[in-house]
């Protein structure tokens, strides 16, 4: 993997100044920067393994306002099965290797994002981001991660984008866990956490036992958190974190100590309680309501918190467009 790209893969060991920069940057292409052909003759290749509405949505019309040209391919609908293990003989499903895939792709365009959501089964796989990885290792143009096992940037960089516009100062913030019908990825609540980390907000982590995040992801927002001068906390008792917040963060997650097994499902419906209703945000210093989209009414959160004057989740989604533009343009070199 090229170390010179401009690749953003993760949150985690992005550059403080880097942050500051993209977030800078996302604000003023908010205005009318944000339909100058900066991008103008460019190409941007998206290759999504899994669905997207908002992620591919903001790039398509980011390239469109910016002069540039998005090109969309679903991988096994349109696109060739891909595979990204090395030294494995292809006679399965997968017609065509990653190396070959994003080595032609890489020259026919100028940069390209990556979705590859983690597999759910093996813990440990997921942890490595293999896909992302192996991606990046073939392509010789920059790499932006659309999401991937372990991480989600554009939506951390829009969580701290419109916490900035609704809160603009440091903050406690609490991301919680939320019960579900099915297991989910970390990589949104890692992000999460780690944009608020890099923005310097007391975070409070709550989830119910068990329901631990990867330790890693962990530790470097305990140090990005520090160096900004904010903190991260992990409580299991969740209206003790509630109290005082001024943003609450609602996500559900999978148990990593339950990968792959029967009961995977049963876990994240064991806790109904932690559904986000009016008593939780009661409990709150006035906090505006997040989630990444799309949510689950009545499992995740009430409707009396997500139609309410609280919630800020559709200026959430919308940041995406702004802060999608920012790493576009980082990407092609183009300052914004």
């Amino acid at each position: 993997m090229s170390t010179s790209l401009p690749h953003l893969l993760s949150l985690r060991d992005l550059p403080a100044a880097t942050w500051r920069a993209l977030v800078e940057s996302a604000e003023r292409l908010a205005g009318p920067a944000g339909r100058a052909p900066l991008l103008a003759g460019h190409r941007f290749g998206m290759v999504f393994f899994n669905a997207s509405l908002r992620t591919r949505t903001a790039f398509e019309v980011a390239a469109f306002d910016l002069g540039a040209h998005a090109v969309n391919l679903q991988v096994g609908g349109g696109l060739w099965s891909l595979e990204h293990r090395d030294g494995v003989r292809m006679d399965g499903p997968h017609a065509e290797h990653v190396k070959e895939g994003f080595g032609v792709l890489a020259r026919m365009v100028d940069a390209i994002g990556l979705r590859a959501f983690a597999g759910l089964v093996d813990a440990a796989a997921d942890a490595a981001d293999p896909i992302l990885h192996a991606a990046a290792r073939a392509s010789t143009v920059p790499i932006l991660n659309l999401e991937s096992a372990l991480d989600h940037p554009h939506q951390g960089l829009a969580d701290a984008l419109t916490v900035r516009r609704k809160i603009g100062e440091r903050a406690k913030v609490v991301l919680t866990w939320a019960p579900h019908i099915k297991p989910l990825p970390l990589a949104v609540p890692h992000a999460a956490l780690l944009a608020f980390a890099h923005e310097g907000h007391d975070v409070v982590v709550a989830h119910p036992e068990g329901f631990d995040l990867n330790a890693g992801i962990l530790a470097d927002a305990t140090r990005l958190a520090a160096a900004a001068g904010g903190s991260v906390q992990v409580t299991n008792d969740r209206s003790a974190a509630l109290a005082g917040a001024r943003v609450v963060y609602a996500k559900s997650w999978g148990s990593p100590a339950r990968y792959g097994r029967d009961d995977a499902a049963e876990a994240v419906q064991a806790h109904p309680d932690w559904i986000v209703d009016g008593a939780a945000m009661a409990r709150t210093d006035g906090a505006v309501f997040m989630h990444c989209l799309p949510v689950r009414r009545g499992v995740v959160v009430a409707d009396e918190v997500l139609d309410s004057a609280a919630s800020v989740v559709l200026d959430q989604g919308a940041a995406r467009l702004d802060v999608q533009k920012a790493t576009l343009c980082r990407a092609l070199g183009v300052q914004a």
